[in-house]
């Protein structure tokens, strides 16, 4: 079984994101969610109250929209 948390918690790291940059990514992608989902995806496994596993569904809406949040990101950082 994939750990789709853990590939988010990467990306997520790796470009810097914080909430509510999940939540816009995952809105571009189709996925309406909220801050404290996007949190929960990048809790450990060990918190178990306020751990979210991550749907495959869930990480495509994330990784889709994710395209356009960077354009939009990087391009206000130039």
């Amino acid at each position: 079984m994939t750990n789709w948390n853990r590939h988010y918690v990467r990306i997520r790291i790796s470009h810097k994101m914080e909430r509510q940059d999940v939540v816009e990514a995952c809105r571009s992608g189709g996925l309406e969610i909220t801050a404290s989902r996007a949190e929960g995806w990048a809790r450990g496994q060990n918190d178990e109250r306020r751990y979210v596993p991550m749907q495959e569904h869930e990480f495509d809406a994330f990784t889709r929209g994710l395209v356009d949040w960077a354009r939009e990101a990087y391009r206000d950082a130039d």
